[in-house]
This record gives structure tokens, sequence and C-alpha cells, in this order.
């Protein structure tokens, strides 16, 4: 997105403020699991995707993790809850 502006960051840099962003962000992860985790129906989802190793050139699995609570019944006022995770593995 930056280089179609014109604008040229190292890999280096972009990893980093990509790391900012998700520490900020980790307590609201963390209350979305919290509470999403209390609810009576939890549903998920771990589809495997390849993802690329950049120092050896070659594809492992990755699992991005889709969870989602929603126990609305009608006139319900509780909101659904949905999260997601990335794992290189399906272990823990």
């Amino acid at each position: 997105m930056m280089a179609a502006q014109g604008v040229e960051m190292d890999r280096s840099t972009l990893a980093r403020s990509a790391g900012y962003a998700a520490h900020l962000i980790d307590p609201i992860y963390n209350r979305l699991r919290e509470l999403g985790r209390k609810r009576n129906k939890l549903h998920t989802d771990d589809t495997h995707i390849p993802m690329l190793d950049p120092g050896t050139g070659m594809t492992h699995k990755a699992f991005p993790w889709t969870y989602v609570a929603d126990d609305r019944n009608p006139g319900s006022t509780e909101p659904p809850i949905a999260w997601f995770r990335f794992t290189t593995g399906r272990g823990g």
C-alpha cells in the first residue's frame, strides 16, 4: 500500500508498526475473548492456509482461527462477539 503511494519503507519498519498496533489492541482482544468464552455457544473454525517462510522460501500450514459467540434469542439485547487468532500450528 505504501509503495503504491510512492513511499518506500523497510520490511522491518512495517513489521515493527504492526507489532505496536497489535500491542495497543491486545486489551480489547483479551476482553472480547473473555466475554465470548463465557457464552453458552461458541462456534470456531481453523481452516489451514499455506504460509511462506521468507528465510527458506518454503511454505507450511498456518491456521487463522475464527471464534464467534452468538447466543441471541428473539428479544435478546446481548450482542454477538467475534475474534480471531493466527497460529502456525494446531497446538494450544
